[in-house]
């Protein structure tokens, strides 16, 4: 384990694990559970994808989360919609302050190539440079999937600015140690991660670990911040509610 969780209940979790730099991992998380992903040295680099785990035809869709939340920035509070207008996840935590990016995408073999150098098995054998794209397949592929089901990923722990009007620019700014986004399950939720450099990152391949830790959570009231955040999210909520009911 990377880090104690001082302000969660030991008998609450029931996984805490690393994945390690480079590292590809995939579990379905049950409705009303919460995942918190910690970067302990604040160089955590994440990208997910996101399944209807009952559904797994229905995926995250980074533009409708974008269009009806009206916001490209996530953060606490936001959701993570399916393109049914389903929430898949809600960010209930994000001690990151944002650092959360839904515009650049993955990377592939050629990006890592292009800006990592020469990384390759016969060189390195299993230190060699994997890229999103490849880990992604990989996991797909244990639950009957492939290219064609590969959707823009969230990528967690940095931060892509806007200059000029469209020109994009990835963020020198990094997360504080021990920071962590929190999502929680609105549904069955199939996550798949990446643990490879953000898609624009430059210098030297060196993915650091992150900690996953899988608990149960309280149970939803509607009272409930993120189903309050915005009116939106109030009819992403009702349109769950329909769905199970």
């Amino acid at each position: 384990m990377i880090t104690e969780h001082k302000n969660l209940k030991k008998e609450k979790i029931i996984l805490d694990e690393m994945l390690p730099g480079g590292g590809k991992y995939s579990k379905i998380i049950k409705r009303g559970q919460k995942i918190r992903i910690t970067t302990e040295d604040g160089l955590g680099s994440l990208s997910a994808l996101f399944y209807n785990a009952d559904n797994l035809a229905e995926r995250y869709n980074s533009a409708d989360t974008v269009k009806i939340q009206w916001n490209a920035f996530l953060g606490k509070g936001k959701l993570l919609f399916s393109e049914l207008g389903h929430i898949l996840f809600s960010i209930t935590e994000d001690t990151t302050e944002g650092f959360l990016d839904t515009i650049a995408g993955m990377s592939n073999p050629r990006i890592i190539k292009e800006k990592f150098g020469e990384g390759s098995f016969n060189d390195i054998r299993n230190r060699y440079y994997k890229s999103d794209r490849e880990n992604f397949l990989i996991e797909l592929g244990k639950y009957g999937m492939g290219k064609r089901d590969i959707v823009t990923c969230l990528n967690l722990f940095r931060k892509v600015d806007v200059k000029e009007g469209s020109r994009l620019v990835l963020s020198p700014k990094r997360a504080l140690p021990e920071s962590y986004i929190e999502l929680r399950a609105e549904m069955n939720v199939l996550l798949v991660l990446s643990n490879t450099p953000h898609v624009m990152e430059e210098g030297t391949y060196n993915p650091s670990p992150v900690q996953l830790t899988l608990y149960e959570a309280e149970p939803l009231t509607e009272d409930d911040f993120c189903m309050n955040f915005t009116a939106e999210a109030k009819r992403g909520f009702e349109n769950n509610a329909r769905y199970f009911a």
